[in-house]
């Protein structure tokens, strides 16, 4: 199959022309610009119409991709992982103006998929990252991203719930981050996000689960606290006192608290 016959396929069946490009540049390893200048080259039929029937039927392009362009850096992804969101690269931005002003050396992520946030945080900041998850297969993820980016050697990551299995080191850390599950359990999500981990996605019927369960479990005192919310939650955590911060499309979406104070 030539790359413009390719095209012409995907554009007939409501493929967008970028995606387009991005599976044929995943089947021939060569650059968008190659693709462009030529339209005659030659490549594998079954490969194309293999990823190409996948995305029809809804399965994200990140999986099909193996990657996803987050903050700066593109991340190794795999289906059994949440698909980094770029909402959640404020997450980072914050976190990391924290750690700058506060000199902090010790940062936690609760849930880290794929490790794009810590990894982020931690090509941003020379300081030290611990990482949990309770998906053995985000943990994979992540460590394989950690090695691709060289900071494996700063961070430590384990399977379990929340800090659990931080118990000895919970005392120095810092700075907890999470990108927790927030959606409803009844939201109408797209088909392709479907796809995704239910346990990364949803947080009860309001959507609160983990904060409520996180909040009451841990002595938080001398810690600050950094973590993505849902459009509709800032008011929860204002009544608490916490400072909500809004994403580029004005809805809430970050909160932080300095229980150091």
């Amino acid at each position: 199959m030539k790359v413009y016959e390719a095209l012409k396929i995907c554009k007939d069946r409501g493929l967008p022309e970028l995606e387009a490009y991005l599976v044929i540049k995943k089947i021939t390893g060569k650059t968008k610009e190659y693709l462009v200048t030529h339209p005659e080259y030659q490549f594998c039929e079954k490969n194309f119409f293999d990823i190409l029937n996948k995305r029809l039927v809804g399965i994200p392009l990140a999986y099909l991709l193996n990657e996803k362009s987050f903050y700066k850096h593109n991340f190794y992804i795999e289906e059994g992982v949440l698909i980094p969101r770029p909402e959640t690269e404020l997450l980072v931005e914050n976190a990391s103006k924290i750690i700058n002003k506060e000199k902090i050396k010790k940062v936690a992520e609760i849930g880290v998929g794929s490790g794009a946030v810590i990894i982020s945080i931690l090509l941003e900041r020379n300081c030290v990252g611990f990482g949990t998850d309770i998906s053995k297969k985000a943990l994979e993820i992540a460590k394989k991203n950690a090695k691709k980016f060289n900071v494996l050697d700063r961070l430590d990551l384990r399977l379990g719930k929340f800090l659990e299995p931080f118990k000895n080191e919970y005392d120095e850390i810092e700075l907890i981050v999470s990108n927790p599950p927030y959606v409803k359990n009844n939201s109408d999500l797209q088909k392709e996000v479907m796809f995704e981990p239910k346990e990364a996605l949803f947080g009860g019927e309001d959507g609160l689960d983990f904060y409520r369960e996180f909040l009451s479990s841990y002595d938080l005192q001398g810690k600050i606290v950094i973590m993505e919310i849902g459009h509709d939650q800032g008011d929860f955590f204002r009544e608490k006192g916490w400072n909500v911060i809004k994403d580029y499309s004005g809805n809430d979406r970050i909160v932080i608290k300095d229980f150091r104070r």
